[in-house]
């Protein structure tokens, strides 16, 4: 799967490359270029931060990869794989949740209509409290 993208996309296939989307596709949630360094760490890779801050730059911008601003302004990053998947993120912890239907497929529909447009892509950025922060919250009020 990773080497078809790199034939797709026309980059080079180097072992940092790699190594950073095994990362991210191997990740449950949107990944941080700081978690995905810190994974290699553990993983005993030899690779810079400023390198998996290029790899991420250059594969957002061959569309391989989706950028998702969390609500604490830090970017997140998974795969393309031509689905969309729309995150709620608490704005407390950072942990991201998976909403499972897209909420405006409905209105990309009607926007296509009034405007002529075709709509080819969209993103929606949900925040709130997760139910762990807000009991946190609660107990520490009493």
């Amino acid at each position: 799967m990773i080497e078809d993208i790199f034939k797709k996309t026309s980059l080079k296939n180097t072992k940092q490359r790699c190594t950073i989307l095994s990362v991210i596709k191997d990740a449950k949630e949107p990944i941080t270029a700081e978690e995905i360094f810190r994974q290699l760490i553990i993983e005993d890779c030899k690779i810079n931060l400023s390198t998996v801050y290029r790899t991420l730059h250059t594969l957002t911008d061959k569309n391989v990869l989706i950028k998702i601003v969390r609500g604490d302004g830090t970017a997140a990053y998974e795969l393309n794989d031509l689905s969309h998947n729309h995150y709620i993120t608490c704005c407390i912890c950072n942990r991201s949740v998976l909403i499972e239907d897209c909420p405006i497929e409905d209105m990309s529909e009607k926007i296509s209509k009034d405007t002529g447009f075709k709509v080819t892509g969209h993103s929606l950025q949900l925040t709130g409290i997760c139910s762990g922060c807000l009991e946190a919250s609660r107990n520490k009020k009493k």
